[in-house]
């Protein structure tokens, strides 16, 4: 039972892990390619109905 516990926990660190990479990355990507975001922001915005 505890390996199972120990698993999940892993699992959820990789994701935390993959989530805040890819935060990163759009907060960086912002600074280089800053059309790009404005447009990924325009389609988020789109998609929400605002």
């Amino acid at each position: 039972m505890h390996k199972t516990s120990n698993r999940n926990a892993s699992f959820w660190k990789i994701i935390a892990y993959g989530f805040a990479i890819f935060i990163l990355l759009m907060v960086f990507s912002a600074y280089y390619a800053p059309e790009m975001m404005m447009s990924i922001t325009n389609q988020v915005w789109a998609l929400c109905g605002w």
